[in-house]
């Protein structure tokens, strides 16, 4: 399994393929380099994953595996934390940060909306990653690019490692890449064909000009 280690994120970009809900789109990403799957625990979300149908799933997959969630209370957490073979936890909502503490410190990736910096250093202690995501009064993804200069500031004002998310496809991955220079990326519905399902060329395509972007910072 792929390790935790971000000693080399200025050198190898971590990629996370998110709403994975099939063995075949989770294999595909895996085959070609992803470095991590997102299993989506929201139930409103149409890439929810129920755990009957997690627990076989993610036991399939020897990468890292993310569960997403949203406010969750801690009874979810615990049935997650007993039930399945998690590697690192997405918080997704308006969690406190006393979450937190009954997560595995360092193993946690916290999402931020704009202006990401107002609760950046109440989580600073405790996370793996921040996700920087595109602003919306909806929770989960938009499939919509938010202003990439605000990622660069929080970038320069901060060295928290963070992941870049929010409208990310094979066409803008790499001028991403090079404007924002993020630890990790996170995609979803930029390369599927409807919600859940992965496209299998946007995909291949979008992980191929992560790697390709890591062969030429060598």
């Amino acid at each position: 399994m792929k390790s935790l280690d971000q000693g080399g994120c200025h050198s190898k970009i971590w990629v996370k393929i998110c709403g994975i809900t099939s063995y075949e789109d989770g294999q595909l990403a895996i085959e070609h380099g992803a470095d991590a799957l997102g299993f989506v625990f929201y139930p409103k979300s149409p890439r929810y994953v129920p755990l009957a149908k997690a627990s076989n799933l993610l036991s399939r997959f020897n990468v890292l595996k993310v569960a997403v969630v949203v406010n969750p209370s801690l009874e979810e957490i615990e049935v997650l934390k007993r039930e399945l073979p998690i590697d690192l936890w997405q918080l997704h909502g308006e969690e406190s940060p006393e979450l937190g503490q009954v997560l595995p410190q360092g193993k946690i990736i916290k999402a931020l909306r704009p202006p990401f910096e107002i609760k950046a250093k109440e989580w600073s202690q405790c996370v793996f990653a921040f996700l920087l995501d595109s602003p919306s009064e909806k929770w989960g993804g938009t499939g919509k690019a938010f202003d990439w200069k605000e990622a660069c500031l929080f970038s320069r004002r901060y060295s928290y490692p963070f992941i870049l998310a929010g409208g990310l496809n094979p066409d803008n991955i790499q001028k991403a890449l090079y404007e924002v220079g993020p630890f990790g990326v996170d995609v979803s519905s930029g390369i599927e064909t409807y919600p859940g399902k992965k496209d299998k060329k946007k995909l291949i395509d979008f992980i191929e000009k992560c790697k390709k972007l890591d062969s030429l910072s060598r």
